[in-house]
């Protein structure tokens, strides 16, 4: 045999098995799964067309990856997980269609359920007597991790069932992109490094050692599949996601039953143009045979079932050039390089600008100034540079160098051992100082609206805002803000409105906005309730915090270190002169504060009297809860204008109580 063909192979197996590595073991994607696929694709050609190649130990036969790194227990599995192979080709699922029915030896038409393929982390759970036992990752499919522990700490898993059964469900936990955006505006402003996307940051969380860190990071987990389903008296794949939401699993509620291979490929076009509306993402589609029946003639390969298939859709990824790196300081001092690129289309939008992460990312991948680079928006979102095509380069371009010095104020430079974060100590730098008020006002904080970036950095610039807390003397210059680009008396009329309506906001908000490095809003809410006043909270020691559920060690030396600051406790009481509130406001008994108690709420489509934050909260005050999607657990949809999909699914329900914007706002009065 030709020795480069035998090269080639250890060359691809040895470069799959470190990509599966990072992947299932780092919880970090080093190479795009277009990419990833391809390489396998190619193992798979050589190993059948020289069968003498074939080896059992070879990653194309392997489902995940070893599990030799895991702190958790190993279980193994009842029923291997096996992995699905795929195509990004629809004439690849004609074939699928073809094989089936020759393994059949049948001419008719086969139906086929058509189900989302999730981008998440797969989870497989044990009930026993309709009360969940047990949950493991997929691990190497033969053997998983036993997360039990964190599993308990995702909401929308239901701890027990509506029936008392036993059986084993599998599903895919997910982060949804909302919470994803915030976790990693969150990271970023804690100086953390931000997850590349949404599954390595839901894979990283479930295997936290800390269940208290995956509780507050709000994952999801939607179910697609029941083993042993004719156990269960069913027969049909379909039937048995309807069973299992009738027993309280999430499923995503969108399983196409189709009997033709013309109706697969319009339902696949379909969600390849509709996925963008979903809270959660989507890489492909996934096409199993409906008749479990015909699950053992059609049989298995060594890692797939034959009677089913995963379509995923083209990569979303552009290539550009990097003109130029330009750098961001944030709240916390963090300074992030940014890609400055020639203008290009992603996603139907144009990018001009993308994350770089850190230096030691751009290490990493070998980025510099003039490259041609391939960019993607990480969950159709955020726009960031994946890959350097390396074969492009001229000579001409430049390595990026490191900063020395801030970009705003000059300050040295520093970074902390251990750390991938490139800071700037100066407590006085503008843009750290603009970034804090930023956050300040921001929706989920103060919610002071009007008061955008630029009239926050001019404000800085003429020395009008040198503290967040200088933010309620700016009735003071009213003539100044009538006089900047697009301002007027009115505009400023309703600056000052928001500015005097901000003092009453709940204490955890106050508590959030101040920026306490690591206390998000999920912890500001649990320190609020703990301490119901600032000073209480304030007098609390580091013991005294621990003790709180939810609160660590990073937590509590954060919050002990801000309250020790002297200009921080000047802020502080400057804010309380001002009239900001800083107690938890005590709810009388029979109050009408609770009366969505038990209640779950959605709002979809363009809202005229509230942002989209603003009805979520209120829904909260009234003891209601908010859903980020629509299935059987969601008593109301409220709808605005060009609802969409949501609104029609809820429609074909036929369980949801469809509200317009009024009728909402007559229930609450």
């Amino acid at each position: 045999m030709d020795e480069n063909i035998i090269e080639r192979v250890r060359e691809l197996r040895k470069r799959i098995e470190r990509y599966n590595y990072f992947y299932y073991a780092k919880n970090n994607s080093i190479i795009s799964d277009y990419e990833y696929d391809k390489l396998v694709q190619e193992l798979e050609e050589y190993e059948e067309r020289y069968p003498e190649l074939k080896d059992a130990s070879s990653p194309s036969q392997i489902v995940g990856s070893s599990l030799k790194d895991s702190k958790f227990t190993k279980v193994a599995h009842k029923k291997p997980m096996l992995s699905l192979s795929n195509t990004y080709n629809i004439k690849d699922v004609e074939d699928f269609n073809s094989r089936v029915k020759k393994i059949l030896k049948s001419d008719e038409n086969v139906d086929y359920v058509l189900e989302l393929k999730l981008d998440g982390l797969s989870i497989s759970l044990h009930y026993e007597s309709g009360a969940l036992v047990q949950g493991l990752t997929r691990g190497d499919g033969v053997v998983g991790e036993d997360v039990t522990e964190n599993i308990m700490q995702i909401e929308s898993i239901p701890k027990f069932l509506r029936e008392e059964v036993d059986l084993e469900v599998r599903g895919e936990i997910v982060l949804p992109l909302s919470e994803f955006i915030k976790l990693n505006q969150q990271r970023e402003e804690n100086g953390e490094e931000p997850f590349a996307n949404p599954r390595n940051a839901a894979s990283g969380t479930l295997r936290q050692l800390d269940p208290e860190i995956v509780k507050s990071r709000n994952l999801d987990c939607y179910f697609y599949y029941l083993a042993d389903s004719e156990k269960h008296g069913i027969h049909r794949h379909n039937e048995s996601l309807k069973y299992i939401e009738n027993l309280g699993f999430k499923t995503t509620g969108i399983y196409d039953v189709c009997g033709s291979i013309e109706e697969l490929e319009a339902r696949i076009g379909y969600w390849e143009s509709h996925r963008g509306n979903l809270d959660y993402e989507t890489d492909g589609m996934v096409i199993k045979v409906d008749e479990i029946g015909l699950y053992e003639s059609l049989g298995y390969t060594t890692k797939s079932p034959r009677w089913a298939i995963a379509y995923k859709f083209p990569a979303k990824q552009v290539s550009t050039t990097l003109l130029d790196v330009s750098y961001q300081v944030g709240r916390m001092g963090t300074v992030t390089p940014v890609a400055e690129l020639e203008p290009v289309e992603v996603s139907g939008s144009v990018v001009r600008r993308a994350s770089l992460h850190n230096f030691d990312e751009i290490k990493r991948k070998d980025i510099r100034i003039g490259d041609r680079v391939f960019i993607e928006k990480a969950a159709e979102i955020i726009p960031q540079v994946v890959k350097v095509v390396k074969e492009a380069r001229t000579g001409e371009e430049r390595e990026i160098v490191e900063p020395e010095n801030c970009p705003v104020c000059g300050s040295t430079l520093e970074r902390k051992s251990g750390e991938v974060a490139l800071k700037c100590l100066n407590e006085r730098c503008p843009a750290k100082l603009q970034r804090r008020i930023e956050y300040f006002v921001s929706r989920d904080a103060m919610n002071i609206d009007g008061l955008g970036s630029k009239i926050v950095e001019r404000f800085i610039e003429i020395g009008r805002l040198r503290d967040v807390a200088d933010v309620y003397d700016l009735h003071l210059y009213r003539e100044e803000l009538e006089n900047l680009d697009k301002m007027g008396k009115k505009s400023v009329d309703n600056l000052v409105k928001s500015i005097e309506e901000s003092k009453k906001r709940e204490y955890s908000k106050t508590l959030y906005a101040l920026g306490i490095p690591f206390v998000g809003k999920y912890l500001a809410n649990v320190l609020a309730n703990e301490s119901k006043n600032i000073d209480l909270l304030m007098e609390m020691g580091e013991e005294e915090l621990l003790e709180i559920e939810g609160v660590g060690q990073k937590v509590a030396q954060s919050v002990c270190q801000f309250f020790k600051d002297e200009e921080n406790l000047v802020t502080i009481e400057r804010l309380k002169n001002y009239g900001v509130n800083f107690s938890a406001k005590e709810v009388a008994k029979g109050e009408d504060s609770l009366k969505f108690q038990g209640k779950t709420f959605l709002a979809t489509g363009k809202l005229n009297h509230y942002t989209r934050s603003g009805i979520k909260e209120l829904i909260e005050k009234l003891g209601g809860e908010n859903l980020s999607g629509v299935n059987k657990k969601l008593d109301y949809l409220i709808v605005g204008e060009k609802a969409g999909s949501k609104l029609k699914k809820a429609q074909e329900l036929g369980s949801v109580t469809i509200l317009t914007e009024e009728e909402f706002m007559d229930m609450i009065s």
